[in-house]
């Protein structure tokens, strides 16, 4: 069950989960704005905490709402709050599921999926964490559609502005995990033509699943793996509504596609244990069109100049493997991209945070101290 790593901390679906709010007539809004912030109750001491649901933009350019929850020091925490207001983390998390019981918005105990952001508010920090589009709202989940996914994480950090308690500033790190990290860099692709508003200063990739074709290419024979194919596939017919995924998938597959429509991604994941492609797929898609073709221009919606990137890698992860993010690091290079790359040698999938994280708070730190030099694997310090 070694790819179970690859889920976020949402968990599995619980009975009693909240259902997300009713479908409705969504009046028009401009990306970020604010639609709700309901006050969430679990948090420490010294954090506050919202659900918020924001406009945003989905992979067709159509207004649609997220959800997400945007955590922030409470009155006498986090330091004085500057002139300006307080720097923004905007925070993608990784594979959840596909329904909308899988939501981090909506995991029970609540927070628990963004239980890894507390430090960061504790220094000062405000926190943006998207749901991405389709999990808690109306409308089905693109998973692994990079566009719509960083446009939900820049959308978050704007909706945290209009919290007036928030006291949140432009100043903007987005930092993503696995999943989360595709939509890290494909935000920081887009982050000057979609969001000039926010001053984005840096991206962080942690674990990224940045080549989509290749990892899955590498989890295909990998216990549980044809569940993240089917739900990369899944992803896709979102994407495409021409796309009849019930037609390429066996029966079998689709006794799968209900447990992914209705559960998380470790019941697909439990589910799916012990079947192979041909067993799951009437042909496989990583060879097959439209998928393959759109798998592919997920990996080209992630590399291209951006702002200063940050990418944290485990030598012993077996999920995102190490030589497929260093190919990703030489593509972030060649885009003209300032790369600082960390490795560390015994970190898995799983414990990549834990290793990593005084570097990762060291660097966001001082990728919001302008003045500060910074290493850069592409080339001289910059």
């Amino acid at each position: 069950m070694a790819l179970v790593a690859l889920i976020g901390c949402a968990g599995r679906s619980q009975p009693d989960d909240p259902a997300p709010e009713p479908e409705q007539s969504l009046a028009y809004g401009q990306p970020g704005d604010l639609i709700s912030a309901t006050p969430l109750a679990g948090a420490p001491a010294g954090i506050l905490a919202w659900r918020v649901i924001y406009h945003t933009r989905d992979q067709n350019g159509a207004d649609v709402a997220a959800s997400g929850i945007v955590l922030a020091p409470a009155p006498g925490y986090g330091g004085a709050v500057p002139a300006d207001g307080r720097q923004v983390i905007a925070f993608g998390h990784g594979t959840t599921g596909v329904a909308d019981v899988c939501a981090p918005s909506l995991a029970r105990p609540a927070l628990a999926a963004v239980g890894n952001t507390f430090e960061l508010v504790a220094q000062g920090y405000v926190v943006a964490a998207a749901d991405y589009i389709g999990l808690g709202t109306p409308g089905r989940h693109a998973i692994y559609v990079a566009v719509p996914e960083g446009q939900a994480l820049l959308d978050a950090a704007r909706a945290a502005r209009e919290i007036t308690a928030v006291r949140a500033s432009d100043q903007v790190i987005i930092w993503g995990y696995s999943q989360g990290g595709q939509a890290a860099l494909a935000a920081g692709t887009m982050a000057a033509h979609y969001a000039p508003d926010l001053k984005v200063r840096g991206v962080v990739a942690m674990a990224p699943l940045a080549d989509l074709p290749r990892s899955l290419m590498s989890m295909a024979d990998t216990e549980g793996g044809v569940g993240y194919l089917l739900m990369a596939a899944y992803g896709v017919s979102v994407a495409d509504p021409a796309v009849d995924l019930k037609a390429d998938l066996t029966p079998r597959g689709q006794r799968l596609l209900t447990v992914a429509q209705q559960k998380c991604a470790v019941d697909l994941i439990e589910a799916s244990g012990g079947l192979t492609e041909r067993q799951v797929f009437v042909h496989d898609p990583l060879t097959t069109e439209p998928y393959d073709s759109v798998f592919a221009a997920q990996r080209t919606a992630v590399i291209g100049a951006m702002p200063p990137v940050l990418v944290l890698q485990g030598d012993a992860d077996e999920v995102i493997r190490q030589p497929i993010t260093d190919g990703v690091v030489r593509a972030l290079c060649a885009a003209g991209t300032v790369v600082d790359y960390r490795r560390y040698p015994g970190a898995s999938h799983s414990t990549i945070f834990d290793v990593s994280s005084p570097d990762l708070y060291a660097w966001i730190y001082d990728r919001f101290q302008d003045s500060l030099p910074m290493h850069n694997i592409c080339g001289p310090t910059v």
